[in-house]
């Protein structure tokens, strides 16, 4: 009875054994495959390295590089650079590290400004060709699309061009400021929702455009600069404040007020929306930044060796332009 009982309880012993490994080793697998909570770098496309703009859409990623100058044409089934096309300029870019022009995919073109030329590029993305060069405002920088327009804010306005698409035609400008608050930090523009938003750093604002009456219909007065770039999605806009503030700071839609901040980063340059999130590129930390859009807390941080600085979402990821010379893609 002792012996048959005493091997029972062996046997017992055993079984719970076996039965915690297993339970041990599934766990330690599934952990081992849990993402960052910031995500994945599953891709890295060499470009040229210094500045340059990024956008995703029209069936493509999109970089150019204002040392060279060019754009190039990244394809995301095979995360390779597939075309190069040279950029003419008057005028070289060497207004670095700032922006020489933004870009923004969308109504069937790329869109490409520049600065210096006092233009936008009109690109055909089924052959990558330069399709029309559209005279707009002075020092044409940020850039954005809605159906039916693309929008670029002039820094040396300060104006807003409405380019109507179907005839490559500038429609309207909209005076968004006067000369005085114009020029000095970089000026962002982000569409969503039925507005168009455009950044003013020098007077700590944002202007909100009405799309159906191409006029200023509230001006946004925040607590930091919005020395960087916007982004705008769910009826929030996001502005990061870069160097002079380290926050990105959120706008809402509805009532065109302040309704918080996410702080806690370095210099956040560049942000987009996505996935549930609001993500930054903070410069100085070499990070990319998760942040619940709710409750502005930083959720996760995945740190890069490189130089993050333009966000992009599209094709089931994030993109990072780093100015070291690398297009990174981010699985969230």
């Amino acid at each position: 009875m002792k012996t048959t009982t005493r091997t029972r309880v062996t046997a017992l012993v055993a079984l719970v054994a076996a039965i915690a490994g297993v339970i041990e080793a599934h766990g330690s697998a599934a952990r081992g495959a849990v993402r960052p909570r910031a995500g994945t770098v599953v891709a890295k496309i060499a470009i040229p390295s210094n500045s340059g703009a990024l956008a995703v859409g029209e069936g493509a990623v999109w970089a150019t590089s204002d040392a060279v100058p060019v754009l190039l044409r990244i394809d995301p089934a095979t995360n390779t650079v597939v075309a190069r096309t040279r950029l003419s300029s008057k005028i070289a870019c060497t207004d670095l590290p700032g922006s020489c022009g933004e870009a923004a995919a969308g109504n069937g073109a790329l869109w490409i400004a520049r600065v210096n030329d006092n233009v936008v590029l009109r690109i055909d993305p089924h052959d990558n060709s330069l399709a029309a060069t559209i005279p707009v405002g002075p020092q044409p920088e940020g850039i954005a699309t809605t159906p039916g327009a693309v929008w670029v804010v002039n820094k040396g306005g300060p104006s807003v061009s409405r380019i109507d698409p179907t005839t490559n035609q500038v429609v309207a400008t909209i005076r968004i400021g006067s000369a005085d608050v114009c020029c000095a930090d970089h000026m962002s523009v982000a569409a969503a929702g039925g507005a168009v938003w455009v950044s003013l750093p020098t007077t700590d604002s944002l202007v909100r455009i009405d799309p159906a009456t191409n006029a200023v219909v509230a001006r946004v007065q925040l607590s930091d600069q919005p020395c960087a770039f916007l982004a705008a999605g769910g009826g929030t806009v996001w502005a990061a404040s870069g160097h002079c503030a380290g926050s990105v700071m959120r706008i809402n839609g509805q009532t065109n007020k302040p309704a918080g901040a996410a702080s806690g980063m370095s210099a956040p340059v560049g942000v987009a929306v996505g996935f549930g999130s609001v993500w930054a590129a903070d410069l100085d930390a070499k990070q990319i930044v998760r942040i619940n859009p709710r409750t502005d807390r930083v959720v996760g941080r995945l740190g890069l060796r490189g130089t993050p600085v333009r966000l992009a979402v599209g094709f089931g990821s994030l993109w990072v332009r780093d100015d070291n010379g690398r297009v990174l893609r981010i699985k969230p």
